[in-house]
């Protein structure tokens, strides 16, 4: 039991620091992450201006609720319907054969760090968010509406429920 409650927590802020740290950095370039957009997503234009307004937004505020813990499961959630879309668009933008290309995943932390992820890459770091999904789905402690950060409620691991 202990391992499961620790692995639910492990992923949840790993995750949350994925997100966190992809849509902090597509704000400072919101316009140049509209134009990667237009011309590598196979979504309605109308779309894609909604996503590149809001995604980095979205994904920063559900980074640092998985983070903190706050409505985990509920959060995670809404983790996946995002991930399954850039898993979509990503296979899509394989198949037509522009897996080598920078899929501008990080913003300007791209040009910091000095490394792209390219389509294919992205596409295995998405289906790894995706799996960690699944860890926080199952192992996060809580119930699929518990609201209240992990480190807020009472310890009740394995055999710690009676006394010392």
């Amino acid at each position: 039991m202990r391992c499961k409650y620790w692995a639910g927590i492990a992923a949840s802020i790993v995750l949350g620091l994925i997100f966190a740290i992809s849509g902090s950095g597509k704000l400072p370039v919101q316009d140049e992450f509209l134009k990667i957009l237009l011309t590598t997503s196979f979504f309605h234009p109308v779309l894609v201006h909604i996503a590149a307004h809001y995604l980095p937004w979205a994904e920063l505020i559900l980074g640092l609720l998985l983070i903190i813990g706050v409505a985990t499961k509920i959060m995670s959630s809404f983790c996946a319907v995002l991930i399954l879309a850039f898993i979509a668009n990503n296979s899509w933008l394989i198949f037509h054969g522009q897996g080598y290309e920078p899929c501008g995943c990080l913003g300007i932390l791209d040009r910091i760090f000095q490394g792209t992820l390219s389509t294919t890459q992205s596409l295995y770091l998405d289906i790894g968010m995706l799996a960690l999904v699944v860890i926080i789905l199952l192992s996060h402690p809580g119930s699929f509406l518990t609201i209240r950060p992990w480190f807020f409620e009472e310890a009740r691991i394995g055999g710690d429920e009676g006394g010392t």
